[in-house]
């Protein structure tokens, strides 16, 4: 189509400016500006050019723009004037916000929903590629995606607030430089953000066997997911991940299926820290965190989980594996039914070290629950595990493969088998820090690689304490 285009400032593409609910004629000016998503979505929109929507202003239908940026010159779609973040409502339609095979892109400040007449398979903001190479620098920052009446479908088509999944089978597919920050998700089924690939390990997907694309450069930060009916945070098919300070809220509260509050899979050294999650509803998972299926060197550290039905942490290997998984400075409050939990399968290599577990009054909860014979080699060291009032913890040792070393345990029995346990109360304060006088102080058993840092930010550089705080000084 023909517009007319706002002045380009110095360094810019064009400026394309929206207003859905204005009356005059459409030319994509500042006084004229575009007045359906169906005028935008017919641009050819080029490097640097910016497509910008009146904040306060309300469209209706899939915001689906065409083209790609540059490296340097994104093409950018933003909010102008002041008031509200302008409102995009997908109607009930696949999708409110759609980028297909496109590179080069940000997303920000916008209030998204898609609400249909009744639940179907639909998203909030989708970005998928297919058969496409390398897609660089995707960033959606600042949206509020919101009432999104989802089905309770998990694949790579399936509801979500944000998602963003790569198909096919037979050009090796990546994004790479994904930032997704600072984005709020609120009551949508089925999944929060959800990041997906058929280019995987697992062959969960399409993919020829064996084939693996990871994605690169993928952070997610900040993020609030509230009130969804499946899982909160899902980062599959990346490596070198970095998930932190995201707060996930109300989780696993309508699926049929099985959920955990924040999780990778068939993904290569994920860190996963500073992150709060609670509120998950159900047994079926509904724990705080997950080393999935084919997690390589993944790292959950300086977590808070607590008031989830399900747990803490879920092992979950079925036919694949899990190697390096480490699992320190985290703290779990009145997480109910299991601390850490074990699919079907054996795990090659993990370690849990210097975590706080507190079973509160009225809770119980199985610190490691192992329900067969499969051998998970799994070192579990330098934990606090301690029950207050009337909760109860117990372990289910079955496979041989936990080793438990120096850890203290109070209002909980020792396991068979485990060595240099401490006793007696560890003198917390109401943070779960340690005071003078903790039987826990310089108890633990060195760990090499250990991060260096306690949850609260002090040096752990010489023999640790046990939990996940270190009162006594490294000098």
């Amino acid at each position: 189509m023909t517009a007319t285009p706002a002045v380009a400032q110095p360094g810019h593409g064009n400026a394309y400016h929206v207003d859905c609910g204005s009356a005059k004629t459409p030319k994509g000016t500042l006084g004229h500006p575009f007045t359906s998503l169906d005028q935008v979505n017919a641009l050819d929109l080029q490097p640097g050019d910016r497509v910008l929507f009146k904040r306060g202003s309300s469209c209706t239908g899939t915001l689906a723009p065409q083209g790609s940026g540059t490296e340097g010159s994104p093409i950018i779609v933003d909010a102008y004037g002041r008031g509200a973040k302008p409102h995009i409502q997908g109607g009930g339609a696949d999708d409110a916000v759609m980028l297909h095979n496109q590179q080069q892109w940000e997303i920000r400040n916008l209030d998204i929903a898609n609400t249909g007449a009744t639940a179907g398979k639909r998203r909030g903001v989708r970005v998928s590629a297919r058969d496409a190479g390398t897609l660089k620098h995707i960033m959606l920052r600042g949206l509020d995606v919101h009432d999104v009446n989802g089905d309770d479908t998990k694949d790579e088509y399936g509801s979500a607030g944000i998602t963003m999944w790569v198909e096919g089978n037979t050009t090796p597919t990546i994004f790479d430089d994904v930032q997704i920050t600072g984005n709020t998700v609120n009551k949508v089924d089925r999944s929060g953000i959800f990041l997906f690939s058929t280019w995987n390990k697992s062959g969960w997907g399409r993919e020829p066997a064996n084939q693996h694309q990871p994605w690169t450069g993928v952070k997610v930060d900040g993020n609030t997911v509230t009130d969804v009916g499946g899982d909160g945070i899902v980062l599959g098919s990346v490596t070198g991940a970095v998930a932190q300070n995201n707060r996930v809220h109300g989780f696993q509260r309508h699926s049929a299926g099985y959920s955990a509050g924040l999780w990778t899979h068939n993904s290569d050294n994920v860190v996963i820290q500073f992150n709060e999650v609670s509120g998950g509803e159900t047994t079926r998972d509904g724990m705080s965190f997950d080393v999935d299926e084919n997690g390589f060197g993944t790292v959950f550290q300086y977590n808070y989980s607590h008031d989830n039905q399900g747990g803490f942490l879920l092992l979950c290997n079925a036919a694949g594996a899990i190697r390096d998984a480490v699992i320190r400075y985290n703290l779990s409050e009145n997480d109910h039914f299991r601390g850490i939990e074990n699919c079907s399968g054996g795990v090659e290599s993990a370690a849990v070290y210097n975590n706080t577990f507190v079973i509160g009054d009225g809770v119980t909860q199985t610190v490691i629950n192992e329900n067969n014979t499969n051998r998970r080699n799994v070192t579990f060291t330098n934990n606090i595990v301690m029950t207050k009032g009337t909760g109860k913890a117990t372990f289910r040792l079955r496979s041989g493969g936990y080793k438990l070393e120096n850890n203290l345990l109070y209002g909980v029995a020792v396991p068979a088998g485990a060595t240099g346990t401490v006793t007696g109360d560890p003198l917390l304060t109401a943070e779960y820090r340690l005071q003078p006088g903790s039987p826990a102080l310089k108890a633990g058993k060195t760990v090499a690689d250990n991060g260096g840092r306690d949850y609260f930010g002090n040096p752990v550089t010489c023999t640790p304490d046990i939990g996940m705080h270190q009162l006594s000084p490294c000098n």
